[in-house]
């Protein structure tokens, strides 16, 4: 195993709403290690995202907050650290990418000017000149074609595939450990998607770099990531390698996400009759039932997963394989 270099134990994260305190993200814990990728996936609204910005210490407060646990960087935990050591961090040791690069890139500046600003900030030891031409590397680096041109151009210039392309740029500028890419292909059409994706591993291979990627599609993980962690109501409901949690889901909501993934006849090209969805939505953080979160829409649901009090913890069924489920499909 590589050397473990990020580590969220017990997270909960709450924002103050004009309903009352909600908690967004339950008691999360995972962790990454060198070069490899984790996938983190859910619905909308599952806690993977508010996760992600809780390493990188962006939840805005007020409302938000992080209400206790541990997120370890390198033996440093991040939650202690002082703001002028985050930002020496954040965007140079830990970066992040964002699901929609026209919000993320400032509109008044050259694409060039605001890789440059990464490099300014965490680099103060290069020129201006050095600055601009690794700048350009920069761009060359993740394939964008006449990269001295680009350099010059303004976001609203560029396709959103290039735009895309720019933000890795970014987040790569400083080499960081650890990249999140939080739904960093969702805008994009599926040609340019595989190729941003395929363009992600090939630069962690180059660099060795950590990558945490936030997701709602499965297939992408299948094609990208070493482990998962599947979200649901702010809680990791199911983790494990990527090939035991395709061959063998054991939470109910896991192998309605595996079932509900397109797939296609090699002779026709026609997709193979109706997908199955998993029915129901999800609850309210603020009116979760008693007992499992995912009862209602669950097809292995018992009279004890409604009667509990609380809801089920992670516990592991194998090595390298937790599930928080009181009834795991394996062993109904």
């Amino acid at each position: 195993m590589s050397e473990k270099i990020l580590e969220v134990k017990d997270l909960v994260v709450e924002f103050k709403t004009d309903r009352g305190v909600v908690t967004a993200v339950s008691g999360v814990n995972f962790e990454l290690h060198k070069g490899q990728s984790l996938g983190i996936v859910g619905e909308s609204g599952s806690g993977k995202s508010v996760s992600a910005l809780s390493i990188m210490g962006l939840i805005p407060s007020p409302p938000g907050k992080v209400a206790s646990g541990e997120i370890i960087y390198r033996g440093k935990d991040l939650l202690k650290a002082p703001i002028e050591e985050m930002r020496t961090i954040r965007g140079n040791k830990i970066a992040m990418i964002f699901q929609e690069p026209m919000t993320s890139l400032n509109p008044v500046f050259t694409v060039g000017n605001q890789i440059e600003e990464v490099l300014a900030l965490h680099q103060k030891e290069l020129s201006k000149a050095q600055r601009l031409e690794k700048a350009i590397e920069m761009l060359k680096m993740v394939g964008i074609p006449s990269p001295e041109k680009r350099f010059n151009e303004y976001p609203h210039q560029l396709s959103g595939g290039m735009r895309q392309r720019v933000m890795i740029a970014m987040g790569l500028a400083c080499k960081p450990d650890i990249l999140i890419a939080d739904e960093p292909t969702t805008a994009l059409d599926v040609t340019i998607q595989a190729q941003i994706l395929e363009l992600m591993k090939k630069l962690q291979n180059e660099l060795g770099m950590g990558i945490i990627l936030i997701t709602h599609d499965l297939g992408v993980v299948a094609e990208t990531c070493d482990h998962v962690a599947v979200m649901y109501c702010g809680k990791i409901v199911e983790k494990s390698d990527v090939q035991t949690i395709f061959k063998r889901p054991q939470h109910p909501y896991t192998k309605g996400l595996i079932e509900s993934i397109p797939s296609f006849d090699s002779t026709s090209g026609h997709a193979k009759g109706r997908l199955p969805t998993i029915e129901g939505m999800v609850p309210s953080l603020f009116d979760l039932p008693s007992g499992c979160s995912f009862q209602d829409r669950c097809s292995h649901v018992t009279d004890e997963c409604r009667g509990r009090k609380g809801s089920p913890h992670l516990k592991p069924l194998a090595p390298d394989h937790e599930v928080s489920c009181f009834n795991p499909i394996g062993l109904t």
